[in-house]
């Protein structure tokens, strides 16, 4: 016997930022009164009329699969802030059945998963993610999955994925301190990682070099700038002069040069379109009081619209 439904469009900003079309969702009629007659529409419960609905309706899977991906992230964000592990897993898991090539659901399930003590399951997931170009990007990724091959003593493979990503991630000792403990595991500690024709570059180039970052003078021979941790890989990579900062167009952190995220909010900035060069001003959720990106539409913390 098929369900009696009712379709409602659901106004939330939230879904058009994560790209979803505004799609009527199916509701059955005895669900009604519990998802919107109180305070707050329910939207853990609308997801699980989505999946009802598509369990029935297949054929529509496709035409909802953006939908389901972004009501997933939104009630599996909830139930993570809200300490709920079983049930966010449990959300990002249905939207992983509707949109399996998800790298938004599948990092995010790994993280909960890691969260729960599952480290080998979510490394297992994290994996998957990082064999796509544009998951292996991404710095959160790769610290949590360095963090799980730490613990499982493969600190080749750990050490390997923070020195990849050393020139986007933040200044503070800790990373440092991660990828040097990384590296002396790994055996690697004190071997020659610079070739010959580089060091004939740094060396021509070392009287009077400056990170292209921070602009701080270099050490000669130095593969790294001791104030920021910029890597200095070639002679081309290093100037004379201090550079203008650029701040992140999401929540105004201060970038290093060429970095392709914002090592505060994850905001990727591609080919320096997205920089600006004056500090902008914060705005904040009324809901949680949390630091907005420029533009947001909603609250990524509480998931206010704005």
């Amino acid at each position: 016997m098929v369900s009696d439904y009712a379709f409602y469009s659901f106004q939330n900003e939230a879904l058009l930022d994560l790209g979803a079309d505004p799609l009527p969702l199916p509701v059955r009629r005895e669900m009604e009164k519990e998802i919107f007659g109180g305070e707050e529409v329910r939207v853990d419960l609308i997801i699980e009329e989505l999946y009802f609905f598509l369990d029935e309706f297949p054929d529509m899977r496709d035409l909802y699969a953006a939908t389901m991906e972004a009501l997933a992230w939104i009630a599996g964000a909830n139930k993570g802030m809200e300490g709920d592990m079983e049930a966010a897993a449990r959300f990002l898991l249905m939207g992983l059945d509707a949109a399996p090539d998800s790298l938004l659901l599948r990092s995010n399930y790994a993280m909960v998963l890691q969260l729960q003590g599952k480290g080998e399951d979510a490394l297992e997931q994290y994996e998957v993610v990082l064999s796509d170009p544009e998951g292996k990007e991404n710095p959160m990724v790769r610290l949590m999955a360095a963090r799980l091959y730490a613990e499982q003593g493969e600190y080749l493979e750990a050490y390997r994925l923070l020195d990849d990503m050393a020139h986007d991630l933040p200044t503070d000792d800790a990373f440092w301190n991660f990828l040097a403990e990384m590296k002396e595991l790994a055996g690697l500690e004190g071997e020659e990682e610079v070739d010959e024709e580089e060091e004939i570059t740094v060396a021509a180039s070392q009287a009077s070099a400056t990170c292209p970052a921070c602009g701080t003078a270099l050490r000669p021979g130095a593969r790294f700038c001791r104030q920021c941790g910029t890597k200095v890989e070639t002679g081309a990579q290093e100037r004379h002069e201090v550079p203008k900062p650029s701040f992140c167009p999401g929540c105004g952190m201060q970038l290093r040069e060429g970095a392709r995220f914002c090592r505060q909010c994850g905001t990727k900035v591609e080919n320096g379109a997205q920089v600006r060069h004056e500090e902008p001003k914060p705005s904040f959720c009324p809901g949680c009081g949390m630091q907005l990106r420029e533009g947001a539409r909603f609250c990524r913390q509480c998931g206010k619209p704005l």
